[in-house]
């Protein structure tokens, strides 16, 4: 789940495709887009900073 964030907010950039291209639901996904971003990036960051230490961790032989 933590390496789909980065992800989401890449996809929730092309947002304002549909804006643009005047489709009447342009204002929605746009609005949805813009949200999606403010959520999951934070969210990825804390995320990524809390749990890289344990996951990249070398295993000891």
């Amino acid at each position: 789940m933590i390496a789909y964030c980065p992800k989401a907010t890449v996809q929730a950039a092309i947002g304002s495709v549909p804006l643009a291209a005047g489709l009447g639901c342009g204002q929605i996904v746009l609005t949805v887009a813009v949200l999606s971003i403010l959520i999951t990036a934070p969210l990825g960051a804390f995320l990524i900073e809390h749990t890289y230490r344990k996951l990249l961790k070398k295993e000891q032989r």
